[in-house]
């Protein structure tokens, strides 16, 4: 095996840096001096998108806030009632135990019946009065990429040599 000296070494490194510097800066001299106007129009629907996606990331924020309250409201009232219907059916069960007769037993039966009743319409009242629920923001659609424009063929490109000119 013949050896390579340090020094062609060193000549092949500097020749394929060079060469790729050539090749590399002449692509960009073929690139397309105009710009898309498609690109254009979608740059400014993305910048109009992204202002949008900010008031939608607010409105969902408050949004959210909103559900948060009405939800921590539903559960007040939702534990108030189920207070009463377990006061009632408490009540009723002291009152079976101690009735004999079938009157008794009927008007503690009526009265668990009523209390239930009344706690059901306390309870409707009070999730009317939360109102209507909060509408949920939609969120905005994102714009479609532009098709990229027919290219122009390609003029005949210089052949680079491998060795280098002296």
């Amino acid at each position: 095996m013949k050896k390579v000296s340090y020094m062609s070494k060193k000549s092949i490194v500097v020749l394929a840096l060079t060469s790729g510097l050539f090749l590399g800066s002449s692509a960009t001299a073929f690139a397309d001096a105009t710009p898309n106007p498609n690109k254009v129009a979608y740059d400014a629907a993305l910048a109009l998108h992204k202002v949008a996606m900010e008031k939608f990331k607010g409105d969902m924020n408050s949004f959210r806030d909103s559900m948060k309250t009405r939800n921590d409201a539903r559960k007040v009232i939702n534990t108030t009632f189920k207070a009463a219907v377990d006061k009632a059916i408490a009540d009723y069960k002291a009152a079976i135990a101690i009735a004999t007769t079938a009157e008794a037993k009927s008007a503690a039966l009526t009265a668990r019946k009523s209390a239930i009743a009344a706690a059901s319409a306390v309870r409707d009242t009070a999730v009317t009065a939360l109102g209507v629920l909060p509408v949920k923001p939609t969120e905005p659609i994102k714009p479609t990429r532009p098709e990229k424009l027919p290219r122009e063929p390609k003029a005949a490109r210089p052949s680079a040599s491998a060795t280098p000119s002296a």
